[in-house]
């Protein structure tokens, strides 16, 4: 028996040193292995294009590949999940956004709490686009908001179940503009991808998305935005109009792309990546990647993006309760 005890007590003496010795030496020399950055976003959308531009240049400043993994499905928890479920020593982090991370504090079928994971920094964010087709009868902004505001019950916009940026900033063109939302009639939709090839079609009269998911259908014609929110123009929407030039600066609702990680990252890897996060943002071929995809450089870090981010989601359970709306 004593026999056993001091090979227990051996054994679990040598587990504690090989442990404190990986912590020491993961404190000392990350990354010394390939980093996977998940993407819960099937490949192809602005938010892949940009963090795949983020972890090129990533890969750069660390020195060691960093692989982009799309694991897209069930309102971005799947994505979510994985990284939360991931040893916090990190080479696992998550491509994060407002539909990752404070819309989902929203959403009362989220099996975690939102918050716990550690925000590392934001890189990039963007404007969203407010679209009519290309052969509707609308004629610009002002044209839209008459009919909606004089037939509400008859006004058809894209909606995707409360769980995206879109669908806020749909929200924020409705209240801005006195339009009864209980009225309109909301169209479900599984992305603004989606939403804009129906507003393209047709089927509907007006789609909110992020302004890379206008571009090809407004080259062709299919599609007219009448406004971006906020106040930067976007280089491949030349001439589409800012929503602070319509005079409606109260319509800023934007996007975001980052890095987070599993809750527990130690805090000196976490400065160590936030510190190359924010370099990346400097590079010119990032920077150059997010202008295609109409984002721009935004860089936000640790407990400061953290606070920003609760505050992006008051916000927007704010704007729901004003305006009678929910997912």
């Amino acid at each position: 028996m004593r026999s056993f005890v001091r090979v227990a007590a051996a054994v679990c003496a040598a587990a504690l040193l090989t442990s404190c010795a990986a912590a020491a030496e993961t404190a000392a020399s990350y990354p010394s292995r390939s980093i996977d950055y998940v993407v819960p976003f099937a490949a192809g959308g602005s938010t892949d294009i940009a963090a795949r531009a983020g972890a090129e240049a990533l890969s750069d400043e660390l020195g060691v590949p960093v692989n982009v993994i799309n694991k897209p499905g069930a309102d971005q928890i799947i994505g979510v999940t994985s990284v939360r479920s991931a040893e916090p020593d990190g080479y696992t982090l998550l491509a994060d956004g407002a539909g990752s991370s404070s819309i989902q504090g929203l959403l009362p079928y989220v099996p975690y709490d939102w918050a716990d994971r550690t925000f590392v920094a934001k890189f990039a964010e963007g404007p969203h686009v407010y679209v009519v087709g290309g052969e509707s009868s609308y004629r610009d902004y002002d044209d839209v908001v008459e009919t909606a505001k004089r037939d509400p019950d008859h006004f058809t916009v894209g909606w995707i179940g409360g769980s995206s940026t879109s669908d806020y900033a749909t929200l924020q063109f409705l209240a801005e503009n006195g339009i009864d939302a209980a009225r309109v009639q909301r169209v479900p939709f599984r992305s603004s991808g989606e939403v804009m090839r129906a507003v393209a079609a047709g089927d509907i009269d007006f789609g909110a998305g992020g302004a890379s998911s206008a571009f090809s259908l407004s080259k062709t014609g299919k599609l007219r935005p009448i406004a971006l929110t906020g106040d930067k123009p976007v280089t491949k929407l030349e001439g589409v109009p800012t929503a602070a030039e319509l005079g409606h600066p109260g319509l800023d609702m934007r996007y975001w792309v980052g890095v987070s990680a599993p809750p527990g990252l130690p805090a000196d890897l976490t400065t160590k990546l936030a510190d190359a996060v924010a370099a990346i943002a400097e590079d010119e071929t990032v920077v150059e990647a997010l202008d295609a995809v109409g984002l721009s450089p935004a860089v936000l870090t640790g407990e400061d993006l953290r606070a920003d981010i609760d505050r992006e989601k008051h916000r927007f359970a704010t704007l729901s309760e004003q305006i009678g709306v929910a997912g």
